[in-house]
Protein backbone atom coordinates (compact mmCIF):
# COMPACT_ATOMS: atom_id res chain seq x y z
CA UNK A 1 0.00 0.00 0.00
CA UNK A 2 1.51 3.35 -1.02
CA UNK A 3 1.90 6.20 1.44
CA UNK A 4 -1.09 8.33 0.36
CA UNK A 5 -3.43 5.33 0.41
CA UNK A 6 -2.26 4.37 3.89
CA UNK A 7 -2.77 7.93 5.15
CA UNK A 8 -6.26 8.14 3.66
CA UNK A 9 -7.21 4.78 5.19
CA UNK A 10 -5.94 5.88 8.62
CA UNK A 11 -7.96 9.09 8.39
CA UNK A 12 -11.09 7.20 7.28
CA UNK A 13 -10.81 4.66 10.12
CA UNK A 14 -10.26 7.41 12.71
CA UNK A 15 -13.25 9.40 11.41
CA UNK A 16 -15.58 6.38 11.42
CA UNK A 17 -14.42 5.41 14.92
CA UNK A 18 -14.95 8.97 16.16
CA UNK A 19 -18.45 9.08 14.68
CA UNK A 20 -19.38 5.69 16.17
CA UNK A 21 -18.16 6.60 19.66
CA UNK A 22 -19.89 9.97 19.55
CA UNK A 23 -23.15 8.38 18.44
CA UNK A 24 -22.90 5.88 21.31
CA UNK A 25 -22.42 8.70 23.81
CA UNK A 26 -25.46 10.54 22.43
CA UNK A 27 -27.65 7.44 22.68
CA UNK A 28 -26.50 6.85 26.25
CA UNK A 29 -27.09 10.51 27.22
CA UNK A 30 -30.57 10.60 25.69
CA UNK A 31 -31.69 7.49 27.57
CA UNK A 32 -31.18 8.68 31.12
CA UNK A 33 -30.50 12.42 31.31
CA UNK A 34 -32.45 15.65 30.95
CA UNK A 35 -32.23 17.62 27.70
CA UNK A 36 -29.78 20.17 29.21
CA UNK A 37 -27.59 17.46 30.75
CA UNK A 38 -27.65 15.47 27.49
CA UNK A 39 -26.61 18.56 25.54
CA UNK A 40 -23.74 19.37 27.89
CA UNK A 41 -22.56 15.76 27.96
CA UNK A 42 -22.75 15.57 24.17
CA UNK A 43 -20.76 18.78 23.72
CA UNK A 44 -18.10 17.73 26.22
CA UNK A 45 -17.77 14.27 24.72
CA UNK A 46 -17.49 15.77 21.23
CA UNK A 47 -14.53 17.92 22.29
CA UNK A 48 -12.80 15.07 24.17
CA UNK A 49 -13.33 12.52 21.42
CA UNK A 50 -12.26 14.96 18.73
CA UNK A 51 -9.00 15.75 20.58
CA UNK A 52 -8.36 12.05 21.15
CA UNK A 53 -9.01 11.30 17.49
CA UNK A 54 -6.72 14.14 16.37
CA UNK A 55 -3.89 13.04 18.69
CA UNK A 56 -4.14 9.38 17.66
CA UNK A 57 -4.34 10.30 13.98
CA UNK A 58 -1.19 12.42 14.26
CA UNK A 59 0.67 9.55 15.94
CA UNK A 60 -0.52 6.98 13.41
CA UNK A 61 0.31 9.32 10.51
CA UNK A 62 3.83 9.84 11.85
CA UNK A 63 4.33 6.07 12.22
CA UNK A 64 3.03 5.44 8.69
CA UNK A 65 5.33 8.08 7.21
CA UNK A 66 8.31 6.72 9.15
CA UNK A 67 7.55 3.17 8.02
CA UNK A 68 7.26 4.13 4.35
CA UNK A 69 10.21 6.52 4.32
CA UNK A 70 12.44 3.95 6.03
CA UNK A 71 12.19 1.65 3.03
CA UNK A 72 15.58 1.22 1.34
CA UNK A 73 14.63 2.74 -2.03
CA UNK A 74 12.92 5.75 -0.43
CA UNK A 75 15.79 6.19 2.00
CA UNK A 76 18.25 6.43 -0.90
CA UNK A 77 16.24 9.24 -2.51
CA UNK A 78 15.87 11.08 0.81
CA UNK A 79 19.59 10.76 1.56
CA UNK A 80 20.25 12.36 -1.84
CA UNK A 81 17.85 15.16 -0.85
CA UNK A 82 19.75 15.69 2.42
CA UNK A 83 23.06 15.94 0.56
CA UNK A 84 21.57 18.48 -1.84
CA UNK A 85 20.65 20.73 1.09
CA UNK A 86 24.34 21.37 1.78
CA UNK A 87 25.49 21.45 -1.87
CA UNK A 88 26.67 24.71 -3.40
CA UNK A 89 28.56 23.65 -6.52
CA UNK A 90 28.10 21.22 -9.42
CA UNK A 91 30.95 19.18 -7.89
CA UNK A 92 28.89 18.83 -4.69
CA UNK A 93 25.92 17.56 -6.72
CA UNK A 94 28.09 15.07 -8.58
CA UNK A 95 29.59 13.78 -5.32
CA UNK A 96 26.10 13.37 -3.85
CA UNK A 97 24.89 11.52 -6.96
CA UNK A 98 27.86 9.16 -6.87
CA UNK A 99 27.57 8.40 -3.16
CA UNK A 100 23.77 8.11 -2.89
CA UNK A 101 22.58 7.02 -6.34
CA UNK A 102 25.38 5.30 -8.26
CA UNK A 103 26.96 3.36 -5.40
CA UNK A 104 23.82 2.47 -3.42
CA UNK A 105 21.15 2.17 -6.12
CA UNK A 106 23.34 1.14 -9.09
CA UNK A 107 21.89 4.16 -10.89
CA UNK A 108 23.07 5.98 -14.00
CA UNK A 109 22.90 9.76 -13.78
CA UNK A 110 22.82 12.41 -16.51
CA UNK A 111 22.93 16.17 -15.87
CA UNK A 112 22.34 18.25 -18.99
CA UNK A 113 22.07 21.97 -19.69
CA UNK A 114 18.60 22.49 -21.10
CA UNK A 115 19.43 25.31 -23.53
CA UNK A 116 22.37 23.68 -25.31
CA UNK A 117 21.82 20.02 -24.39
CA UNK A 118 25.43 19.98 -23.22
CA UNK A 119 26.33 17.16 -20.84
CA UNK A 120 27.48 18.52 -17.49
CA UNK A 121 27.90 15.09 -15.92
CA UNK A 122 27.34 11.50 -17.04
CA UNK A 123 27.83 8.37 -14.95
CA UNK A 124 30.56 6.05 -16.22
CA UNK A 125 28.02 3.57 -17.62
CA UNK A 126 27.07 2.38 -21.07
CA UNK A 127 23.53 3.75 -20.75
CA UNK A 128 24.56 7.30 -19.82
CA UNK A 129 27.09 7.51 -22.64
CA UNK A 130 25.06 5.88 -25.42
CA UNK A 131 24.45 8.42 -28.25
CA UNK A 132 21.14 6.74 -29.07
CA UNK A 133 19.90 7.20 -25.51
CA UNK A 134 20.93 10.87 -25.49
CA UNK A 135 19.15 11.49 -28.79
CA UNK A 136 15.95 9.82 -27.54
CA UNK A 137 15.98 11.88 -24.35
CA UNK A 138 16.61 15.08 -26.32
CA UNK A 139 13.71 14.34 -28.65
CA UNK A 140 11.32 13.46 -25.83
CA UNK A 141 12.20 16.00 -23.15
CA UNK A 142 14.20 18.97 -24.45
CA UNK A 143 11.11 21.18 -24.68
CA UNK A 144 10.25 20.61 -21.03
CA UNK A 145 10.74 23.74 -18.93
CA UNK A 146 9.86 22.72 -15.34
CA UNK A 147 8.63 19.66 -13.45
CA UNK A 148 9.46 16.04 -12.67
CA UNK A 149 8.28 12.82 -14.29
CA UNK A 150 9.06 9.12 -14.57
CA UNK A 151 10.77 7.27 -17.41
CA UNK A 152 9.56 4.20 -19.27
CA UNK A 153 11.75 1.41 -20.66
CA UNK A 154 11.96 3.19 -24.03
CA UNK A 155 12.92 6.49 -22.28
CA UNK A 156 9.56 8.11 -22.76
CA UNK A 157 7.01 9.13 -20.13
CA UNK A 158 5.78 6.57 -17.62
CA UNK A 159 2.44 7.19 -15.86
CA UNK A 160 3.81 6.71 -12.32
CA UNK A 161 6.88 5.59 -10.43
CA UNK A 162 5.49 2.04 -10.21
CA UNK A 163 7.56 -0.18 -12.57
CA UNK A 164 9.33 2.88 -14.00
CA UNK A 165 12.84 2.82 -15.52
CA UNK A 166 13.89 5.99 -13.70
CA UNK A 167 12.93 9.62 -13.22
CA UNK A 168 13.83 13.12 -14.36
CA UNK A 169 13.66 16.60 -12.85
CA UNK A 170 13.72 19.73 -15.01
CA UNK A 171 14.35 23.06 -13.29
CA UNK A 172 16.35 26.29 -13.58
CA UNK A 173 17.78 25.40 -16.99
CA UNK A 174 18.95 21.86 -16.20
CA UNK A 175 17.66 18.35 -16.96
CA UNK A 176 18.59 15.69 -14.38
CA UNK A 177 17.94 12.08 -15.47
CA UNK A 178 18.32 9.16 -13.05
CA UNK A 179 18.00 5.61 -14.42
CA UNK A 180 17.36 3.08 -11.66
CA UNK A 181 14.92 0.20 -11.27
CA UNK A 182 14.74 0.89 -7.53
CA UNK A 183 12.86 4.12 -8.29
CA UNK A 184 9.70 2.04 -8.68
CA UNK A 185 9.96 0.98 -5.02
CA UNK A 186 10.31 4.50 -3.58
CA UNK A 187 7.45 6.65 -2.31
CA UNK A 188 6.03 9.27 -4.68
CA UNK A 189 6.36 11.94 -1.97
CA UNK A 190 10.15 11.47 -1.97
CA UNK A 191 10.35 12.54 -5.64
CA UNK A 192 8.29 15.67 -4.93
CA UNK A 193 10.71 16.58 -2.14
CA UNK A 194 13.68 15.87 -4.43
CA UNK A 195 12.36 18.15 -7.16
CA UNK A 196 11.77 20.96 -4.66
CA UNK A 197 15.27 20.59 -3.22
CA UNK A 198 16.80 20.63 -6.72
CA UNK A 199 15.11 23.97 -7.37
CA UNK A 200 16.67 25.42 -4.21
CA UNK A 201 20.07 23.91 -5.11
CA UNK A 202 20.14 25.45 -8.59
CA UNK A 203 19.14 28.81 -7.09
CA UNK A 204 22.19 28.58 -4.85
CA UNK A 205 24.71 27.71 -7.57
CA UNK A 206 23.32 30.48 -9.81
CA UNK A 207 23.83 32.95 -6.95
CA UNK A 208 27.41 31.80 -6.32
CA UNK A 209 28.23 31.78 -10.04
CA UNK A 210 26.91 35.32 -10.47
CA UNK A 211 29.17 36.65 -7.73
CA UNK A 212 32.24 34.80 -9.03
CA UNK A 213 31.62 35.92 -12.61
CA UNK A 214 31.35 39.56 -11.61
CA UNK A 215 34.57 39.29 -9.61
CA UNK A 216 36.53 37.43 -12.27
CA UNK A 217 35.31 39.19 -15.40
CA UNK A 218 34.86 42.80 -14.37
CA UNK A 219 37.11 43.22 -11.33
CA UNK A 220 34.72 46.01 -10.39
CA UNK A 221 34.08 45.78 -6.68
CA UNK A 222 31.24 48.25 -7.03
CA UNK A 223 29.37 45.65 -9.11
CA UNK A 224 30.00 43.01 -6.47
CA UNK A 225 28.69 45.40 -3.83
CA UNK A 226 25.61 46.08 -5.95
CA UNK A 227 24.96 42.36 -6.28
CA UNK A 228 25.49 41.89 -2.56
CA UNK A 229 23.03 44.66 -1.75
CA UNK A 230 20.42 42.82 -3.81
CA UNK A 231 20.37 40.22 -1.03
CA UNK A 232 19.25 42.86 1.47
CA UNK A 233 15.67 44.15 1.73
CA UNK A 234 14.92 46.84 -0.85
CA UNK A 235 12.34 48.28 1.56
CA UNK A 236 10.93 47.37 4.93
CA UNK A 237 7.73 45.27 4.82
CA UNK A 238 4.44 46.78 5.97
CA UNK A 239 3.54 44.93 9.16
CA UNK A 240 0.61 45.05 11.54
CA UNK A 241 1.63 46.16 15.04
CA UNK A 242 5.34 46.32 14.14
CA UNK A 243 7.40 49.07 12.52
CA UNK A 244 10.95 48.40 11.31
CA UNK A 245 13.85 50.47 9.98
CA UNK A 246 17.48 49.77 9.13
CA UNK A 247 20.80 51.52 8.54
CA UNK A 248 23.55 49.83 6.52
CA UNK A 249 27.01 51.28 5.83
CA UNK A 250 29.84 49.02 4.62
CA UNK A 251 33.35 50.16 5.50
CA UNK A 252 34.40 49.31 1.93
CA UNK A 253 32.25 48.40 -1.06
CA UNK A 254 31.87 44.76 -0.01
CA UNK A 255 30.64 43.97 3.50
CA UNK A 256 30.21 40.95 5.73
CA UNK A 257 27.20 42.47 7.50
CA UNK A 258 23.65 41.47 6.59
CA UNK A 259 20.11 41.94 7.86
CA UNK A 260 16.57 40.96 6.92
CA UNK A 261 12.96 41.34 8.04
CA UNK A 262 10.76 38.42 6.96
CA UNK A 263 7.02 38.20 7.73
CA UNK A 264 6.10 34.62 8.72
CA UNK A 265 2.35 35.15 9.11
CA UNK A 266 -0.02 37.92 10.18
CA UNK A 267 1.40 38.04 13.72
CA UNK A 268 4.97 36.67 13.54
CA UNK A 269 7.99 38.38 11.96
CA UNK A 270 11.58 37.12 11.75
CA UNK A 271 14.34 39.65 12.44
CA UNK A 272 17.85 38.80 11.22
CA UNK A 273 21.15 40.59 11.77
CA UNK A 274 24.53 38.97 11.25
CA UNK A 275 28.19 39.54 10.49
CA UNK A 276 30.53 37.27 8.52
CA UNK A 277 34.17 37.25 9.54
CA UNK A 278 36.52 39.19 7.29
CA UNK A 279 35.86 41.28 4.21
CA UNK A 280 36.06 40.84 0.45
CA UNK A 281 34.61 38.32 -1.96
CA UNK A 282 34.64 35.35 0.45
CA UNK A 283 32.61 37.27 3.05
CA UNK A 284 30.23 38.47 0.32
CA UNK A 285 29.69 34.92 -0.93
CA UNK A 286 28.96 33.56 2.54
CA UNK A 287 26.68 36.50 3.32
CA UNK A 288 24.64 35.76 0.17
CA UNK A 289 24.45 32.05 0.97
CA UNK A 290 23.27 32.73 4.54
CA UNK A 291 20.53 35.12 3.45
CA UNK A 292 19.40 32.66 0.77
CA UNK A 293 19.42 29.77 3.27
CA UNK A 294 17.11 31.71 5.60
CA UNK A 295 14.75 32.88 2.87
CA UNK A 296 14.22 29.41 1.36
CA UNK A 297 13.84 27.64 4.73
CA UNK A 298 10.50 25.79 4.74
CA UNK A 299 9.71 26.72 8.37
CA UNK A 300 11.12 30.09 9.37
CA UNK A 301 9.54 29.79 12.82
CA UNK A 302 11.85 26.87 13.69
CA UNK A 303 14.86 28.78 15.03
CA UNK A 304 17.01 25.70 15.87
CA UNK A 305 16.50 24.39 12.31
CA UNK A 306 17.50 27.79 10.89
CA UNK A 307 20.65 27.79 13.02
CA UNK A 308 21.63 24.29 11.85
CA UNK A 309 20.91 25.18 8.23
CA UNK A 310 23.10 28.30 8.41
CA UNK A 311 25.91 26.38 10.12
CA UNK A 312 25.81 23.67 7.43
CA UNK A 313 25.73 26.27 4.65
CA UNK A 314 28.82 28.10 5.95
CA UNK A 315 30.73 24.84 6.47
CA UNK A 316 29.82 23.65 2.97
CA UNK A 317 31.66 26.64 1.46
CA UNK A 318 34.88 25.11 2.85
CA UNK A 319 36.58 28.34 3.89
CA UNK A 320 38.85 27.49 6.81
CA UNK A 321 38.63 30.85 8.58
CA UNK A 322 35.06 31.96 7.83
CA UNK A 323 32.18 32.00 10.29
CA UNK A 324 29.22 34.16 11.18
CA UNK A 325 27.72 35.64 14.29
CA UNK A 326 23.98 36.14 14.01
CA UNK A 327 20.83 37.16 15.86
CA UNK A 328 17.56 35.47 14.86
CA UNK A 329 14.46 36.78 16.61
CA UNK A 330 10.76 36.13 16.07
CA UNK A 331 8.47 38.94 17.15
CA UNK A 332 5.07 37.41 17.96
CA UNK A 333 2.54 40.21 18.45
CA UNK A 334 -0.19 37.62 19.11
CA UNK A 335 1.53 36.00 22.08
CA UNK A 336 3.34 39.28 22.91
CA UNK A 337 6.80 37.74 23.09
CA UNK A 338 10.18 37.82 21.37
CA UNK A 339 11.76 34.38 20.86
CA UNK A 340 15.39 34.50 19.85
CA UNK A 341 18.73 32.81 19.36
CA UNK A 342 21.83 34.96 19.74
CA UNK A 343 24.89 33.27 18.26
CA UNK A 344 27.61 35.54 19.68
CA UNK A 345 26.14 38.73 18.18
CA UNK A 346 26.87 41.96 20.04
CA UNK A 347 24.12 42.14 22.65
CA UNK A 348 20.80 43.28 21.13
CA UNK A 349 18.67 45.51 23.34
CA UNK A 350 14.96 45.61 24.17
CA UNK A 351 13.87 49.03 25.45
CA UNK A 352 10.61 49.02 27.43
CA UNK A 353 8.60 52.00 28.62
CA UNK A 354 7.99 51.80 32.36
CA UNK A 355 6.62 54.13 35.02
CA UNK A 356 10.22 55.12 35.79
CA UNK A 357 11.05 55.80 32.14
CA UNK A 358 12.63 53.80 29.34
CA UNK A 359 14.45 50.69 30.59
CA UNK A 360 16.98 48.92 28.28
CA UNK A 361 17.50 45.16 28.65
CA UNK A 362 20.40 43.35 26.93
CA UNK A 363 19.82 40.01 25.20
CA UNK A 364 23.11 38.25 25.85
CA UNK A 365 24.62 35.56 23.63
CA UNK A 366 22.95 32.16 23.93
CA UNK A 367 25.43 30.08 21.88
CA UNK A 368 28.72 30.13 19.99
CA UNK A 369 29.30 31.43 16.46
CA UNK A 370 28.25 29.38 13.41
CA UNK A 371 30.29 27.64 10.72
CA UNK A 372 33.48 27.02 12.67
CA UNK A 373 32.86 25.34 16.03
CA UNK A 374 30.76 22.19 16.62
CA UNK A 375 27.13 22.97 17.40
CA UNK A 376 25.55 22.01 20.68
CA UNK A 377 23.08 19.11 20.50
CA UNK A 378 20.28 21.39 21.73
CA UNK A 379 19.96 24.89 20.34
CA UNK A 380 18.68 27.13 23.17
CA UNK A 381 15.80 29.46 22.30
CA UNK A 382 15.21 32.27 24.76
CA UNK A 383 12.01 34.29 25.21
CA UNK A 384 11.23 37.75 26.59
CA UNK A 385 7.81 39.40 26.95
CA UNK A 386 6.91 42.37 24.77
CA UNK A 387 4.78 45.40 25.58
CA UNK A 388 3.26 48.16 23.50
CA UNK A 389 5.96 50.64 22.31
CA UNK A 390 8.85 48.30 23.12
CA UNK A 391 11.86 48.85 20.85
CA UNK A 392 14.09 45.99 19.70
CA UNK A 393 17.53 47.19 18.64
CA UNK A 394 20.09 44.93 16.96
CA UNK A 395 23.40 46.37 15.74
CA UNK A 396 26.69 44.98 14.51
CA UNK A 397 29.89 45.36 16.52
CA UNK A 398 30.89 48.08 14.04
CA UNK A 399 28.53 50.35 15.96
CA UNK A 400 28.62 49.03 19.52
CA UNK A 401 32.41 48.67 19.72
CA UNK A 402 33.24 52.14 18.42
CA UNK A 403 35.68 54.01 20.69
CA UNK A 404 36.04 57.73 21.31
CA UNK A 405 39.31 59.57 21.76
CA UNK A 406 39.42 58.57 25.44
CA UNK A 407 39.15 54.87 24.56
CA UNK A 408 35.59 54.57 25.87
CA UNK A 409 33.40 52.07 24.01
CA UNK A 410 30.12 53.38 22.63
CA UNK A 411 27.96 50.61 24.12
CA UNK A 412 29.38 51.33 27.60
CA UNK A 413 29.00 55.09 27.48
CA UNK A 414 26.41 56.97 29.53
CA UNK A 415 25.58 59.15 26.53
CA UNK A 416 24.59 56.06 24.54
CA UNK A 417 22.21 54.90 27.27
CA UNK A 418 20.68 58.38 27.49
CA UNK A 419 20.17 58.40 23.72
CA UNK A 420 18.40 55.03 23.88
CA UNK A 421 16.07 56.25 26.60
CA UNK A 422 15.22 59.47 24.82
CA UNK A 423 14.92 58.21 21.24
CA UNK A 424 12.88 55.09 22.13
CA UNK A 425 9.75 57.25 22.32
CA UNK A 426 10.18 58.41 18.72
CA UNK A 427 9.20 56.67 15.44
CA UNK A 428 11.51 53.81 14.50
CA UNK A 429 13.01 55.67 11.50
CA UNK A 430 14.08 58.50 13.79
CA UNK A 431 15.63 56.04 16.26
CA UNK A 432 17.87 54.56 13.56
CA UNK A 433 18.84 57.97 12.16
CA UNK A 434 19.78 59.31 15.58
CA UNK A 435 21.86 56.24 16.40
CA UNK A 436 23.77 56.50 13.13
CA UNK A 437 24.38 60.21 13.65
CA UNK A 438 25.49 59.60 17.23
CA UNK A 439 28.06 57.05 16.03
CA UNK A 440 29.84 59.59 13.84
CA UNK A 441 29.85 62.25 16.52
CA UNK A 442 31.08 59.75 19.13
CA UNK A 443 34.31 58.98 17.22
CA UNK A 444 34.96 62.72 16.89
CA UNK A 445 36.00 62.68 13.24
CA UNK A 446 38.24 59.62 13.42
CA UNK A 447 38.00 57.03 10.66
CA UNK A 448 35.63 54.11 11.18
CA UNK A 449 37.18 50.63 11.31
CA UNK A 450 34.23 48.35 10.54
CA UNK A 451 30.88 48.06 8.80
CA UNK A 452 27.88 49.50 10.63
CA UNK A 453 24.48 47.82 10.49
CA UNK A 454 21.48 48.78 12.63
CA UNK A 455 18.06 47.13 12.64
CA UNK A 456 15.30 48.50 14.86
CA UNK A 457 11.74 47.31 15.38
CA UNK A 458 9.07 49.09 17.39
CA UNK A 459 6.03 47.23 18.71
CA UNK A 460 2.63 48.81 18.10
CA UNK A 461 -0.52 48.61 20.23
CA UNK A 462 -0.77 44.97 21.33
CA UNK A 463 -4.18 45.17 23.01
CA UNK A 464 -6.28 46.26 20.02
Amino acid sequence: MVLQQALRLAEWISTVSFAALFAAVLVYAASGFSFLASTLLGAASFVVLFLMRDTLLRAVTADIRKHHFDRAATRIVMDFVERLRVSFTVADLVDAARDCLEMRADASVLLIKSATWEIVYASPSTLSNDPGTLETLRRNFREWSEGFAFLSDDYGLHPSNVDCRGYLSVCKGYHLFVFSRSAGQAELEAFRLLHGELQLYFDRIITVARLYNIANLSKEWSLIAETQRSFLPKEMPKLAKLETAAYYRPLVNVSGDYYDVIPIDHRRTLLVVGDVSGKGLAAALIMGIIVNTIRVAPDKSDLPALVRGIDEAVRAMRFEDKYTVIFLGIVDTGEKVLRYVNASMSDPIVISQTALGAKPKKLESTMSLLGLLPLESDIPVEEVPLRTDDVILVASDGLLELENAAGEQLSESASFERLLQQSSKEPVDSIVEELAGFAYSFVEGRQLRDDITILAAKVGRLWD
